[in-house]
């Protein structure tokens, strides 16, 4: 007799449908899973970052709960762990999460995906590894690789000139768009502004555009040359994610340092004179001071109460101004991390400010289109005026001039307060302005995309460029998009078709025990196919499994709250009883005490009444 080579194929039901998927289950998973498979916390880390740490962080202790690094999740809270290692049952930080217990979180909204729980649950069965061992790709969220660059929607720039050795080729934009990051070079021919994930470096004189440094793991939010021209610093951000400065030198455009671990973007940031300090700022409301040489945080200054949108040092280093969009300013002592002034005067926000090249005088503009100038001896406003341009966006100050622009597409030069020097028309939005190497010429953005080359003496543009923009990108994004949807529907129905097959196989099944179990050939069926099925049961199961679970702990809840009812209803009932008796009491002393004052009142009219 020939051994059966296929057992299942005429496997008669003898145990539940439930204990066979059980058992099948624990072998399959047990052959996939094993210690290459360890989940570390540099998968778990951007999925707390996208859904955690915008409330769980040290300047938002929600729950005294640290979630943006290692140290802090092992930490705990104020009420104790939230995670304990190999045991996710009993850590607050999974079964929040995924809805087992309350408090939920995210609060108000769904469950996190279940790719997302499940890299969790197995990063505390793992035992809280620092690093996956795994070499498989990670399947926790990103944004891009840092060696290829690219992200799964990055479109493919049209034919430009040849970059300068060191430097990338700049990337097509899908679309004209607002350049609101940009600074000129202290002492060269040379501009920097922020692109499609990059920086994008050109040159003024020429309008030549000579390339980029590569930004791929977040959108260009800041743009600032260090004092000495050497480095190019430029703020990456991912909204409520995280942010990040990375430095290029500027001769070879090679990274030089990556310093920042913001849980937000970064909206401003500067280099103090020496280059160890890197000052950064935005929605957190707090200056953080970061050594350079270590990446550690010097100082956290938390006297502002809305988003920082501008900070610079003074050009000697000793101090640092900082505006936020409340309308504060701050002038800080870097070193020692405290107030040195606090200016108030401004009545919205604070967009720009720039220090005059002795540190003598800030000046600053915002939403009320004025410009102030500030002496920082006696912290006072020496003066106020109207720049002229509405809005105030950007502000730079040069030897013999300070220029302003913002909404009214204009730029307005002014040699004091009341005498005015140059009103240039530009085509759109001012963003940011800046005076070039050689203090005689403007570089300035706008809303529109363009880059303008303005000569201040001639009060005219002198130069026009953009950025590449690809027309087609949009359309091919477009239908990328519509590729992807089209094939997410199929693959929807299928698991739909799948679900109600199965289903029907378990109801025909219990509906009759003597019937044929119809188990999927595992010769004929993919071993991934077979584990992708018994997947779906399990998480079907797991879910019903919630279901029942909160529907339980509800109604015990509800028989704790009648219980807790009960008891107060007697408490009340037997506190009625003793307010009944003592207001008995109290009635029958006031009645006694109204017979003793009809009484007196008696005796007293008979005395007034007899002769004397």
């Amino acid at each position: 007799m020939k051994p059966d080579l296929n057992p299942f194929e005429n496997f008669k039901l003898q145990t539940p449908w439930k204990t066979l998927i059980a058992i099948i289950a624990t072998v399959c998973l047990n052959a996939t899973c094993n210690a290459e498979d360890l989940v570390g916390y540099d998968q778990v880390k951007e999925i707390l970052r996208k859904r955690c740490v915008t409330c769980h962080n040290p300047d938002e202790l929600r729950g005294d709960l640290d979630l943006k690094d290692l140290a802090g999740i092992k930490a705990g809270a104020s009420s104790g762990p939230v995670v304990v290692a190999k045991d996710p049952n009993s850590s607050l930080l999974y079964t929040t999460v995924a809805h087992l217990e309350d408090p939920k979180m995210p609060p108000n909204s769904p469950r996190l995906p279940a790719r997302e729980q499940d890299l969790i649950r197995r990063w505390i069965e793992g035992g809280l590894q620092e690093k996956s061992n795994s070499g498989s790709a990670d399947t926790s969220p990103k944004v891009a690789s840092e060696e290829t660059g690219k992200s799964k929607m990055d479109l493919a720039p049209t034919e430009a000139s040849k970059p300068h050795e060191g430097l990338a080729q700049v990337k097509s934009l899908p679309q004209a768009t607002a350049i609101r990051a940009m600074d000129a070079h202290p002492s060269r021919d040379l501009v920097a502004v922020s692109g499609l994930r990059q920086a994008v470096f050109i040159q003024p004189s020429s309008g030549e555009i000579l390339g980029a440094v590569d930004t791929p793991l977040g959108n260009v939010t800041a743009i600032r040359f260090s004092r000495d021209g050497k480095l190019l610093m430029v703020g990456v951000s991912q909204p409520a994610v995280q942010g990040t400065v990375s430095a290029f030198d500027v001769e070879s455009g090679k990274l030089q340092w990556q310093v920042g671990d913001e849980t937000d973007s970064i909206l401003a940031m500067d280099l103090s004179t020496d280059g160890k300090t890197l000052a950064v700022g935005g929605p957190s409301r707090t200056v953080r001071l970061y050594n350079v040489s270590t990446g550690e945080v010097v100082h956290s200054l938390k006297k502002h109460t809305d988003w920082i949108l501008t900070l610079q040092f003074s050009p000697d280093g000793l101090l640092l101004a900082s505006g936020d969009r409340f309308g504060a300013i701050f002038v800080w002592d870097p070193k020692q991390g405290s107030v040195f002034q606090d200016l108030k005067d401004h009545t919205g926000a604070v967009q720009s400010i720039a220090w005059d090249q002795d540190g003598e005088t800030l000046v600053s503009g915002g939403k009320d289109g004025f410009l102030r100038t500030w002496n920082l001896h006696h912290g006072q406003r020496t003066s106020r005026w109207d720049a002229e341009v509405g809005e105030i966006l950007s502000v730079s100050m040069g030897p013999n001039a300070i220029v302003a622009t913002g909404r009214r597409n204009r730029i307005s030069a002014w040699n004091s307060p009341e005498s005015s020097l140059a009103t240039i028309e530009l085509s759109d939005q001012g963003e940011a302005v800046a005076f070039c190497n050689d203090n005689r010429r403007l570089i300035a953005t706008d809303a529109s995309g363009k880059i303008s080359t303005v000569d201040l003496s001639e009060s005219r543009v002198i130069q026009c460029i953009a950025l590449p923009v690809d027309t087609g990108s949009t359309t091919k994004l477009v239908q990328r998009i519509e590729s992807e949807n089209v094939a997410y529907r199929l693959e929807l129905e299928r698991s739909k078709m799948m679900e109600r097959s199965l289903a029907t196989e378990s109801s025909a099944a219990a509906s009759n025990k003597s019937a044929t179990l119809p188990v999927p050939s595992v010769s004929a069926m993919p071993v991934a196919k077979l584990q992708e099925q018994i997947r779906f049961q399990i998480e079907s199961g797991k879910q019903q499994l919630e279901t029942v679970t909160a529907a339980l702990k509800t109604s015990n809840e509800s028989l704790a709250n009648l219980a807790r009812l009960n008891q107060d209803l007697v408490s009340l009932v037997g506190q009625s009883s003793q307010i009944q008796a003592q207001l008995a009491g109290q009635i029958a002393e006031q009645s006694k005490l109204l017979q003793a004052m009809q009484e007196r009142l008696s005796q007293l009219e008979a005395t007034l009444n007899t002769p004397q």
